[in-house]
């Protein structure tokens, strides 16, 4: 069983892509299991903020016209009609209502699947002398679990909060946390 004991001030609570676009149930890039995690997120951002933890908010844009996301993202997004819903400055690249942050709270934007990778993440954290990542957000097979092996990587201790991460389904969230717990990450 892990210890579930943490120095706040020396954690980072990492919040990925809790955005409109993919959390609000109308909205093309839903995960349907987004939407029931907001609850718990807003609660875990406001302990671990009155705790000192450093919260950084990771989200994901790109340019309107695509050319800075994944070749196969781009292709797939513009046949079916969805390449700028996650363009800089959209209704779906905005944070979900609750989960905005505050002024000064870092944000790192993405344009892969990690929140480390292209970006100064890394330096952030270190810089505020991290040793601790707790991971929270969506979608736990892409962008929570590939944020989560790299944290595993760079040597940080790696948590993903379970009830504040979510997946297509079920059994995709399960096994994508499974997973993860056998290659070294808490799941709590």
């Amino acid at each position: 069983m892990s210890d579930r004991k943490i120095d706040w001030s020396k954690t980072a609570l990492l919040v990925i892509d809790m955005q409109r676009a993919f959390v609000e149930p109308d909205q093309p890039l839903c995960v349907a299991g987004a939407a029931a995690t907001v609850p718990a997120l807003i609660i875990t951002v406001n302990d671990a903020r009155k705790s000192g933890s450093l919260i950084v908010w990771i989200r994901r844009e790109y340019k309107a016209d695509g050319s800075d996301m994944e070749a196969f993202r781009r292709e797939k997004m513009r046949a079916n009609g969805t390449l700028n819903v996650m363009a800089e400055g959209s209704y779906g690249a905005q944070p979900v209502a609750g989960l905005e942050g505050e002024p000064g709270d870092p944000v790192v934007i993405k344009k892969r699947f990690s929140g480390f990778f292209g970006t100064d993440l890394k330096e952030m954290l270190d810089a505020h002398h991290i040793d601790t990542v707790v991971i929270a957000g969506t979608q736990t097979p892409n962008c929570v679990r590939a944020t989560a092996f790299d944290a595993v990587s760079f040597d940080y201790r790696t948590i993903v909060l379970s009830d504040c991460t979510s997946s297509a389904n079920a059994d995709v969230q399960r096994s994508n946390l499974e997973d993860m717990r056998a290659a070294g990450v808490e799941i709590w």
